[in-house]
């Protein structure tokens, strides 16, 4: 059916081309459309990202990326490893860790090997969204949207990112595609083959899985009526089965090495905590009290569930355990709650684009594509206008809602699965080609209304597209622009750090502090650089400071207090800890710090109580049982 579609483009739809190129062109355009469009939409894409690419190999986090992507190479240099990842379950969902890892092996850890392979995926996800267009709707909304698709600047920024995002967006157009296959050709093996999409796509992130009990109202509305209730039930699961299949070596493995069966991964109560706690903001995966860096939460999240359970917990354990208490928390303020999920559900559709640890809009200064392509202008452009348009092609669709059914419970199902957590902008993506295609139509549709003069249906078409225009392009979050932009120099200064060079990385910093005199990370790392400078007295004014401006962030205890012994001044190195360890009881790195302190200081006793307590919780915790054997060889 697609290739049919493919070549039945009427002659009316390329009319309005026809009036733009000279008619020699016009000829061969006719004879040989049905490659020709798909071949510009490539060209197009693989252009507009290739040239993003190379601009951005200019900013200091190209080759010592920040955040999550740091955290994708530290762990592909582990898969890489002799060693390998340790003995327990995986805390984040596989797949695209080790694609990476293969990536980052073949390419000789290039970073731009990785980068440039996941622009492909892009370049092919603009094809699937102009071929969605030709098999759903008409060829002038395939060509608009594929080419919307070619240019959409948040695509092109998360192609270039050392994210799973631009897999996940592949699979997820793969899994549609093929659902539609089996739709118009309802043979087992057609399901079979959309089960193990649907397998992989859980592997890279598991929300995607919701999707699953949902198209059970796709096999009863359109499956059944054309098999029988029997064939369709079948084919329901088969589909299911060959999902769980694809999932199972990973449950398998898993439990294997730490006897633990923990589905995929475990991050999920933590997750869901952070998403639905009465503080959370909707989109922030932070919350007080519980370091705000990946490897501080982690080793937080499971420190403070053995702590309130007082025993050592599987990590299905601690997941359940952020479960239970999200849910305590929710029981306890429904109102609340019910409050949060309405503001996420507004998130999802608000023109802003939300960096969930990356500020989108920074890479502008190093991008003159992207800021061509994103910016607001009244409009928060282009998702601002992308999303009215979105809703409004839903309500011009429904005449023919079989057609579009999939469609409707893939980005339906998806926006609820990121309602039970926190939205922003990466997680938008995966759904982001089918909302292009709606917008698209929807507004193709407006024009005709305009065209035909309709007056009744366009004043009320238009009425609503006004309303939903204002509502997606107002600021939600009162975020203070500077402060994002002094975030975003943070991150700068700390792959300049990680190039050891210093004099850059500093300025970095002090532009951040100036831009926000709040931002406690800025004087931190003002800190760390003045320190290696040999600057201490400058170093502990630094530290100091983002201590009193951030004291809910271990490392400002244990940043300051090294600042102090490096000064020799145990006294007030001590003093600092205690104070980190009475905010932090469970954190092991604060509390092996201060055993350091008490065992430098002489105060054996303290220091041997402190690391038999972190022993007890954390029986493994190498650094704990060297100072034990240590305190203990002191003390004979």
């Amino acid at each position: 059916m697609w290739p049919h579609t493919l070549l039945s483009w009427p002659k009316r739809s390329i009319s309005y081309i026809d009036a733009m190129i000279p008619m020699p062109i016009t000829k061969f355009f006719r004879k040989h459309r049905a490659w020709l469009v798909p071949l510009l939409i490539l060209v197009v894409a693989f252009s507009a990202r290739l040239v993003y690419l190379n601009q951005i190999q200019e900013m200091p986090t190209f080759n010592y990326p920040v955040m999550d992507e740091k955290y994708h190479v530290k762990l592909a240099e582990q898969i890489n490893s002799d060693e390998g990842l340790p003995a327990e379950p995986y805390y984040r969902a596989p797949l695209y860790p080790y694609v990476f890892a293969f990536l980052h092996k073949i390419s000789g850890e290039s970073l731009y090997v990785p980068r440039f392979v996941q622009i492909l995926f892009g370049t092919m996800i603009a094809l699937l969204v102009y071929l969605f267009g030709l098999r759903l709707f008409t060829p002038r909304v395939a060509c608009w949207a594929g080419g919307v698709a070619a240019l959409y600047p948040t695509l092109i920024y998360y192609d270039a990112s050392l994210l799973i995002t631009s897999l996940m967006v592949l699979l997820t157009m793969l899994l549609l595609f093929q659902l539609y296959r089996a739709q118009a050709r309802p043979c087992l093996s057609n399901f079979v083959l959309a089960g193990i999409l649907i397998g992989v796509a859980g592997l890279a992130r598991p929300n995607i899985l919701l999707l699953g009990p949902v198209l059970i109202v796709w096999i009863w509305l359109v499956i059944k009526p054309h098999i029988g209730w029997k064939k369709a039930l079948v084919r329901y699961l088969v589909m299911g089965l060959f999902a769980f299949l694809v999932v199972l070596p990973v449950t398998i493995r898993n439990y294997v090495v730490a006897d633990d069966p923990v589905f995929i991964a475990w991050q999920g109560g933590f997750n869901f905590f952070l998403g639905n706690n009465r503080m959370a903001s909707g989109w922030s995966a932070t919350v007080a009290g519980i370091d705000m860096t990946w490897e501080g939460g982690y080793e937080e999240a499971i420190a403070i569930a053995e702590q309130a359970e007082q025993r050592k917990l599987k990590r299905s354990e601690v997941s359940d355990f952020w479960y239970d208490r999200a849910f305590e928390e929710i029981n306890q303020d429904r109102a609340g709650f019910a409050s949060l999920m309405f503001r996420k559900l507004r998130l999802f559709f608000n023109g802003f684009e939300i960096g969930n640890n990356q500020d989108l809009y920074f890479n502008r200064n190093y991008s003159p594509l992207l800021s061509r392509l994103m910016f607001n202008w009244g409009v928060m452009f282009p998702y601002g206008l992308i999303a009215p348009l979105a809703l409004l092609g839903v309500a011009f669709s429904i005449r023919r809602w079989r057609d579009y059914l999939l469609v409707y419970l893939v980005i339906g199902s998806y926006v609820m699965s990121l309602l039970l957590f926190f939205v922003c902008a990466r997680f938008r993506q995966p759904v982001m080609p089918l909302l292009i295609l709606l917008a698209v139509f929807g507004g193709i549709h407006l024009f005709g209304l305009f065209r035909s003069r309709q007056k009744k249906n366009l004043i009320l078409a238009l009425f609503i597209f006004a309303l939903l225009l204002v509502e997606t392009n107002h600021d939600m979050l009162g975020l203070d622009p500077k402060h994002s932009d002094a975030t975003s120099h943070v991150n700068m200064g700390l792959a300049y750090l990680e190039e050891n060079r210093l004099s850059q990385a500093y300025n970095e910093f002090k532009k951040s502090s100036k831009l926000d005199p709040t931002y406690g990370s800025a004087f931190a790392n003002l800190g760390t650089v003045t320190s290696r400078q040999g600057k201490l007295a400058e170093a502990t004014d630094h530290l100091t400071r983002a201590l009193g401006l951030e004291p809910n962030v271990p490392a400002r205890y244990m940043n300051l207090a090294n600042n102090f012994f490096d000064r020799t001044d145990t006294t007030s190195a001590i003093l600092v800890m205690e104070d980190g360890a009475r905010q932090f009881p469970n954190n092991p790195t604060i509390m092996l710090r201060l055993a350091l302190a008490y065992l430098d200081a002489g105060r054996l006793d303290q220091s041997r109580a402190i690391v038999v307590a972190v022993l007890r919780t954390y029986p493994e915790n190498e650094t704990a049982r060297a100072m034990f054997t240590q305190i203990e060889n002191l003390s004979k």
